[in-house]
C-alpha cells in the first residue's frame, strides 16, 4: 500500500551503502551506539552540504555468517535544531499548549523546504520526512513511502540520542557545523 503524496518529492541524495565508504562531501558529525556491543545498532550523523543523512548500521550474525546492514535517512540539516524542539512541543500536555489529547502525529512543518512531522509509536517516536521517498534513488515511481526514522525511548533517553541530537542542534544554531 502506497502513502498519499501530499507534497512534491525532492530529488534523492546519493545513497550511502556503507558507513566506511562515504562520499567526498560527507562530514561525520558524530555517532552513537545503542548498546555496548559491537553488533548493537550504530547511528551516524553525516553532514552533506545543507543536508543531514542519518545512517543506522549493524552487523547481524546468523549461523556463523555475518551480514552488514545499513539504513539511510535524509533530512534538511536544520532538523538538528528543529527535532528536539518539535519533540518537546509534541510531548507538551494539551493544557500547556500541546497537541489535543490522543494526538498521534504533529502537524507537518516546513523545515528548510522539506515537510517534517513527529509522531508517536508504541515504543517511542517517529520522525517523518514527507518530502523524501524512503527508498531514495531506488524508489519505485509507482509506489511512495515517506522517509521515517523510528526512535525508541531507550535509544533517545537511556543511550543519550536526544542529548547528542540537542548538542548537535546547539552547534548548528551557533553556526559551528
Amino acid at each position: 500500500m502506497s502513502y498519499v503524496q501530499n507534497y512534491p518529492l525532492l530529488p534523492p541524495l546519493p545513497k550511502i551503502e556503507r558507513h566506511d565508504q562515504l562520499p567526498d562531501d560527507a562530514v561525520v558529525l558524530g555517532e552513537l551506539r545503542k548498546g555496548y556491543k559491537e553488533n548493537n545498532p550504530n547511528y551516524i550523523f553525516i553532514k552533506r552540504g545543507n543536508f543531514l543523512t542519518i545512517l543506522s548500521t549493524y552487523v547481524s550474525e546468523w549461523k556463523g555468517e555475518k551480514k552488514y546492514k545499513c539504513w539511510h535517512y535524509d533530512f534538511p540539516l536544520k532538523v538538528l535544531s528543529w527535532f528536539p524542539k518539535a519533540l518537546a512541543d509534541f510531548q507538551r500536555p494539551p493544557a500547556a499548549g500541546g497537541l489535543h489529547a490522543g494526538a498521534m502525529i504533529s502537524k507537518d512543518e516546513d523545515v528548510d523546504g522539506e515537510m517534517l512531522a513527529v509522531g508517536s509509536t508504541t515504543r517511542g517516536y517517529e520522525l517523518t520526512n514527507w518530502s523524501r521517498d524512503a527508498d531514495g534513488v531506488d524508489a519505485d515511481p509507482d509506489y511512495y513511502e515517506p522517509t521515517e526514522l523510528s526512535l525508541d525511548y531507550e535509544l533517545l533517553n537511556d543511550f543519550g540520542l536526544l542529548r547528542f541530537w540537542k548538542d548537535l542542534g546547539d552547534k548548528y544554531e551557533k553556526g559551528l557545523l
